[in-house]
């Protein structure tokens, strides 16, 4: 893999009506596909993508097919990088699910119905998702479509750690994060390929009225 570029959907109705909206609820709204359009063609301006991957939830899929349009690429549909299960926080207001319930001891942002998937879960089936699609790339710019979630599921893995900790990663809608293998040094020798990150949130292909800064949310 010569670079591995991770997206965030596009704005969605779930983001701004603030509910908490798993895998079949909430596609793009027209400023979330505008921002799909924008990186798509901003991609194909810069060439060499040679694979598209998406999670399965709605708003991803809506904004994989957009961008899969403009590269005339396929996706490849990756059910571990849907969101977390949500469980009986489904379709309710973020505050209001916030105040029912307790939140996931793992993520202080997420309520945790006893239904709900646990963080450290999410965690390991998207890192798991995550390092096939890394693993089975040799070569070429291959993105990933998902969603904040992801991005940080993403990290942990290329970073060769279990959870982020204490940081808080923002990552707008429509934005990108491009990270590349390091080529080492002849001779230098390394117990695990190490990564460098070239940009994070990178919304330089959006126009300013098309960027959100949705800081203060969990994606979903």
């Amino acid at each position: 893999m010569d670079e591995l570029i991770l997206v965030r959907h596009g704005y969605a109705h779930c983001n701004r009506q603030g509910i908490i909206a798993g895998p079949e609820r909430a596609g793009l709204t027209e400023h979330g596909r505008a921002q799909a359009d924008a990186l798509g063609g901003r991609l194909a301006i810069e060439g060499g993508v040679t694979a598209i991957h998406s999670s399965t939830t709605r708003r991803a899929v809506q904004t994989a097919s957009i961008l899969a349009d403009t590269l005339g690429l396929p996706v490849q549909a990756r059910p571990d990088l849907r969101v977390p299960d949500p469980g009986a926080a489904e379709g309710l207001p973020w505050a209001l699910a916030r105040a029912r319930w307790a939140t996931d001891p793992a993520n202080p942002i997420r309520p945790y119905p006893p239904d709900a998937e646990p963080w450290p879960e999410y965690l390991t089936r998207a890192g798991r998702e995550l390092t096939d699609i890394i693993d089975n790339h040799p070569g070429g710019r291959v993105v990933v479509i998902g969603h904040a979630e992801t991005v940080t599921a993403a990290y942990c893995v290329l970073l060769g750690v279990s959870d982020l900790g204490r940081l808080k990663l923002a990552t707008d809608h429509g934005a990108r994060c491009i990270w590349r293998p390091v080529q080492e040094w002849d001779g230098v020798a390394v117990p695990a390929r190490r990564w460098a990150l070239v940009s994070h949130n990178d919304v330089s292909h959006l126009p300013p009225a098309l960027v959100t800064h949705p800081i203060a949310s969990s994606d979903p």
